[in-house]
This record gives C-alpha cells, sequence and structure tokens, in this order.
C-alpha cells in the first residue's frame, strides 16, 4: 500500500505547480511562427534571463522562481486561469491562427477578474491583442531611446528590485501609441511620444508597449545576467506584475481536492472542499490530517467563509467514539482546537496558517504555517465559474 501511495503521489507531483514559482503564460511560437513569443527564436536570451535562478529563484534577487508554458491550443478562461502573467508579443494578426474573438474575449474577461498581462504592440497589423484594450500605434517611427516619465519615474518596472534602468533601447518596428484609451504613460521616446502604457482593468492589470524588442534579443545582454538597462527593465517587468497577481484570485469550487507540501512532509496533508454558502457566500471546509506529540492520526475540521483568495477558518478536533458497531454519535466530543487561515494565490498554490488555542497549546501543539501544492487534481476547471 505504501508503495503505491509513493507512485500515486510521484506522478501527481509532476503534473503540480511548483511551491514558490511564478506561473508565467506564452502563446507557442508554433501557432504565430513569427519568432518574438517566449519560445521564439528571437526571445531565447529573454527566457533565459527569467528561467535563471540567479534572477527568479531561491537566493536571487527574486526569491521566486519563474515557470513559463507555451500554449498551442485555444485560449479560454480556464487555461488563462492557471497563470500569474500572460504575455502577448509580436504575433501577425491575419495568421491563419490569429485569435478569435472568442479568445479577445478570454483576455478581457481574465483582466477584469484580476489577471495581469503584458502585451507588445509593435504596429498596426500585430495589435489585435493590444487594439481589443484600447491602444492604438502609430504609422510612423518614434525617437529613442526611450525614458521614464511622469509616474514612470519611480514606477517598479523603473525603479524596481533589479536596478533603475536611465533610458531603453528599440529595434526593428519602432512606433509610439496614438490612441493611449485612458492607460497611464510610464514612459515616453525623445519626441514625447508614449511608449510604454500601464491601466488597471477591473480587477486586473495590463503593460502595453509598442516595441517587443524592448525585451527581446536584440536589445539584452547575451548571457543570463542583469547587465544592461534594457536588462532591468525586463527582470523589474516581471517582479512587478508577478507581485501584483493573484491578490484578487477568488476562492472556488475548482480548488477541490487533495493538497500537501511533498516529500518533506508526506503523510500529513489537506482535503479542500469549496461550496455554495448561501446569499453568495463561498463556504470552506478542509480536513487536515496529522499526528499528536504522541504519534497518533489526528484529524482537524476547519470551518470558514471565503473572502477573495483567503478564508480565515475555525479549526475544531473530534474524539471519544469508537469505530464499527459500536460507534455512539452521543459519544463525540468536539472542542475548538484554534483558528487558521487558507490563501490561494492561483489554482496550484495555496498557503496554510495554523494556531492552536491556549488550551492545546498547553498540550503540545503549536503553529504551523507552510505553502501546499495539489496532491490531485479536479476534473473540474478552476477557476469553476466566472465571478460576478
Amino acid at each position: 500500500m505504501r508503495k503505491s501511495l509513493n507512485v500515486l503521489i510521484g506522478m501527481f507531483l509532476f503534473i503540480s505547480f511548483d511551491v514558490f514559482a511564478i506561473e508565467v503564460g506564452s502563446i507557442a511560437d508554433s501557432r504565430f511562427g513569427d519568432g518574438w513569443t517566449l519560445d521564439g527564436s528571437e526571445m531565447v536570451v529573454t527566457r533565459d534571463k527569467l528561467l535563471a535562478t540567479a534572477n527568479f529563484g531561491p537566493g536571487g534577487t527574486v526569491p521566486e522562481k519563474i515557470n513559463i508554458t507555451d500554449i498551442s491550443g485555444p485560449i479560454d478562461y480556464t487555461v488563462l486561469s492557471q497563470f500569474d502573467v500572460f504575455f502577448i508579443g509580436y504575433l501577425y494578426d491575419s495568421s491563419p491562427n490569429a485569435f478569435s474573438a472568442q479568445e479577445l474575449q478570454a483576455f478581457d474577461i481574465w483582466v477584469n477578474a484580476g489577471g495581469t498581462m503584458i502585451v507588445t504592440c509593435d504596429e498596426t497589423a500585430y495589435d489585435a491583442v493590444c487594439q481589443s484594450f484600447g491602444p492604438v500605434p502609430s504609422a510612423t517611427n518614434a525617437n529613442p531611446p526611450i525614458n521614464p516619465a511622469g509616474l514612470g519615474v519611480s514606477h517598479p518596472v523603473f525603479d524596481g528590485p533589479f536596478g533603475v534602468p536611465a533610458s531603453l533601447e528599440m529595434s526593428g518596428t519602432k512606433k509610439y501609441f496614438d490612441t493611449t484609451a485612458g492607460f497611464t504613460v510610464l514612459a515616453r521616446d525623445q519626441d514625447l511620444n508614449p511608449i510604454v502604457l500601464e491601466d488597471q482593468i477591473g480587477s486586473g492589470r495590463v503593460i502595453a508597449f509598442t516595441d517587443v524588442d524592448i525585451i527581446s534579443s536584440d536589445t539584452l545582454s547575451e548571457g543570463t545576467g542583469i547587465a544592461n538597462d534594457n536588462d532591468k527593465f525586463l527582470g523589474n517587468l516581471f517582479a512587478y506584475l508577478a507581485d501584483n497577481a493573484g491578490e484578487t484570485f477568488f476562492i472556488n469550487a475548482g480548488l477541490n481536492g487533495n493538497w500537501w507540501y511533498g516529500p518533506g512532509r508526506s503523510g500529513e496533508g489537506v482535503q479542500i472542499e469549496a461550496s455554495d454558502g448561501g446569499s453568495g457566500d463561498v463556504t470552506v471546509v478542509a480536513t487536515i490530517y496529522s499526528y499528536d506529540n504522541s504519534g497518533e492520526q489526528i484529524f482537524l475540521i476547519a470551518v470558514g467563509t471565503a473572502q477573495g483568495n483567503t478564508v480565515n477558518v475555525d479549526v475544531f478536533i473530534t474524539e471519544g467514539a469508537v469505530w464499527g458497531n459500536d460507534f455512539d454519535p452521543a459519544d463525540v466530543n468536539e472542542s475548538q482546537w484554534g483558528t487558521g487561515t487558507f490563501s490561494f494565490s492561483h489554482c496550484g498554490a495555496m498557503h496554510m496558517s495554523l494556531m492552536p488555542n491556549a488550551a492545546y497549546q498547553i498540550a503540545g501543539y503549536t503553529n504551523l504555517s507552510y505553502d501546499l501544492i495539489r496532491l490531485t487534481n479536479p476534473l473540474a476547471p478552476c477557476p469553476m465559474a466566472l465571478p460576478d
């Protein structure tokens, strides 16, 4: 039985999200074939810098590692919901595989529900996603280099963990925005034309700029290090959007199932159920299986009402009844063990904190807090339903 359980755990670890990871989605180059997406030939250095653990990873400039998933199939809300950040590069609008109206709508719904996007808008033949959010690139060329302007001077993309880029270079197609559609301008060219924009749309966020080459192999330094100003902008950009992602993620029934920390706490875990609590509320019931100080298995039952991506719970423990035909519900003693909090940054990552009350602290229980990942993946999509 133990061997079978280990095999099952290994299978699900293979398909689970990593703990402490920023999940980045991008369109696979096989769909458009233009080369300027995160697995494209023109952005090899970009990907290398994002995946370098010295930049994003334990002990790196940003402690969370980056995972990049290249999506070749259709885009919908369920696909997008697994990501903290989604990137749109230089993608030809007249391609046979161009985005459908339904896909463009999915981007809009996801952002309004809390998604964060980076969208490049090099020219009008490559800007379908950009125009769906409002900004329109110019027909004439910009005048680089690009300098932070206004709120951009102190903005995290220009003053972040990877340093302060004084100016940014462009390459190839060099446009500016003719129409900014209410976005905030973060950077301008030498003629004061807008180049880098940001807007909060609904609960989400979009950063758009008019040259994908600002973060492509054409302007970045060789290797994985952060050496020039464009390198600094790239690192700050992903760090900023990842830091703001997940804040409006909502607890939903697509999270239901078994969760665990990993091999370091094998034999301990949590089963989550999110259900309709009435009046539009989501009730969360969590069963935590662990052990007491004498090595006996215990089950804690946690109950609470979700608030966005977090639920504060009351935690209970039961004892007294016996197995089988002699079970008598009158023998069950239920007492409050303490309190706790569960928070979710996306569909594959949860943080749990448990705090015993004074009586159970005397019994030897201590505070417990760690991150968990999925052990099993439900058939239901996550998020299971769109927010109102």
